[in-house]
C-alpha cells in the first residue's frame, strides 16, 4: 500500500500581500514591550501566516529575512518559566529609526525625485527614503507608500486586540464603542476592524482618523467570530476608489507604458481600452471616490493622466492648480 504524499502546506483563507505582512509584522513587534512567540504573532495577526504550522514558519523566516535586510533588526529571546525553551521576539526602534530630521513635504519630495532620477545603486535609495520618511518611487515596483510606526493610538490598539479588550474612541463625530478584532496596512493607512456597537455590524476604521485618545475597557470581554477575515474585511484600492457618489463612476487614465503593468495588476486586463503606439495604456478606471481615485492618480507622479471624461480631466486640473497656489 503506498501512502499519499503529505500536503505540503494549507493555504490560510484568503490571501495577503507579503509586504503588507511584513509591515503589520513589524508594527507588532515595534510597539510591544515584551517579545512574543511566533504561536503569539500568529494569533494576532489573524488569517496572515498559513494555518499550517510549517508554512506559517517559513513566511516568517521570510518576513524576518526581509526586514533584516532593509536593515531592521529582530532579536531573538529564549524564554524561561513556563514557556522554558521557546523563542521570542521583538524589536527594539532605537535600533534602526532615525531622529526627526526636520524635512518639509517640498524637502521630502526632492528626495523622492532625485531618488527616482539618480539610482543610487541596488536598494540604497529605497531604503534611505523609506528611513527619512518619504514614499518609494520606482517605476518597477510601482507607487508605494511609507507607513508610519509612531501613531499615537497604534500601541493602544494592538494591546488591545491581544487582551480582547474593546476600545472606545470619537471617530466622525460620534462615540464608538469597538470590540477588536485585528488591523491591517494597505496602501500606506492602518485599518482597525472590529464589532462596532453604535452601528450592531462589523466595521472598518482607518486609524489616523481617529478624533480622540483611545480608551481600553476591561480583557477578555468577547469572543473572537470564527468566521473573521481581516484581509477581506478591509477593502482593496479598486473596492475605495469605486465607492462613492461622484457622478463619473470611472475615468479614462492614460499610463505610461513603465507603469503599464502595474494598472492592469490593479485592476485587471478587461480594464485596458486600448494600448498605444508608445506602449502606454489607457485604463477604464473607477472614479466615484474621488478621495482615493486622487491618491492613486497622484502616486503616480507624471506617469499617468486623465484623458476623459472632461469632467473628471477639469476635476484633476482644478486639484493640481489648488496645489500648485499652495506651493
Amino acid at each position: 500500500m503506498t501512502k499519499k504524499p503529505k500536503a505540503a502546506s494549507v493555504k490560510s483563507k484568503s490571501k495577503i500581500n507579503a509586504a503588507e505582512r511584513m509591515l503589520n509584522l513589524l508594527a507588532l513587534l515595534s510597539v510591544r514591550s515584551q517579545p512574543l512567540t511566533l504561536k503569539q504573532i500568529r494569533a494576532e495577526l489573524l488569517n496572515q501566516y498559513s494555518e499550517d504550522g510549517d508554512a506559517a514558519r517559513a513566511q516568517f523566516e521570510r518576513d524576518k529575512s526581509d526586514l533584516r535586510n532593509l536593515g531592521i533588526p529582530i532579536d531573538m529571546i529564549t524564554l524561561g518559566g513556563a514557556q522554558a525553551g521557546e523563542t521570542a521576539y521583538r524589536v527594539n526602534r532605537n535600533n534602526y529609526e532615525l531622529t526627526d530630521m526636520g524635512f518639509t513635504d517640498d524637502e521630502l519630495q526632492a528626495l523622492q525625485i532625485a531618488a527616482a532620477t539618480v539610482r543610487l545603486g541596488a536598494q540604497e535609495g529605497e531604503q534611505a527614503l523609506w528611513k527619512l520618511g518619504a514614499e518609494r518611487v520606482n517605476p518597477k515596483l510601482g507607487p508605494r507608500a511609507s507607513i508610519g510606526f509612531a501613531d499615537p493610538h497604534l500601541g493602544t490598539i494592538l494591546h488591545a486586540i491581544g487582551k480582547r479588550a474593546p476600545l472606545t474612541f470619537l471617530y466622525k463625530g460620534e462615540t464608538r464603542s469597538v470590540d477588536t478584532y485585528g488591523m491591517l496596512a494597505r496602501k500606506g493607512f492602518w485599518y482597525l476592524v472590529g464589532f462596532d456597537h453604535l452601528r450592531k455590524a462589523q466595521r472598518v476604521f482607518r486609524v489616523d482618523r481617529i478624533e480622540s485618545s483611545v480608551s481600553v475597557g476591561k480583557a477578555k470581554s468577547y469572543d473572537m467570530p470564527k468566521n473573521v477575515d481581516i484581509v477581506k474585511s478591509v477593502p482593496t484600492e479598486r473596492q475605495m476608489m469605486a465607492a462613492g457618489d461622484y457622478e463619473h463612476s470611472t475615468a479614462q487614465v492614460r499610463v505610461h507604458a513603465s507603469l503599464a503593468r502595474i494598472g492592469a495588476r490593479d485592476f485587471g486586463a478587461a480594464a485596458a481600452v486600448r494600448e498605444e503606439a508608445d506602449g502606454a495604456v489607457v485604463f477604464e478606471i473607477p472614479c466615484s471616490n474621488g478621495y482615493a481615485f486622487r491618491l492613486w492618480l497622484f502616486a503616480m507622479m507624471d506617469k499617468a493622466e486623465v484623458v476623459g471624461p472632461p469632467d473628471v480631466r477639469e476635476l484633476v486640473v482644478r486639484w493640481l492648480d489648488e496645489i500648485a497656489e499652495r506651493a
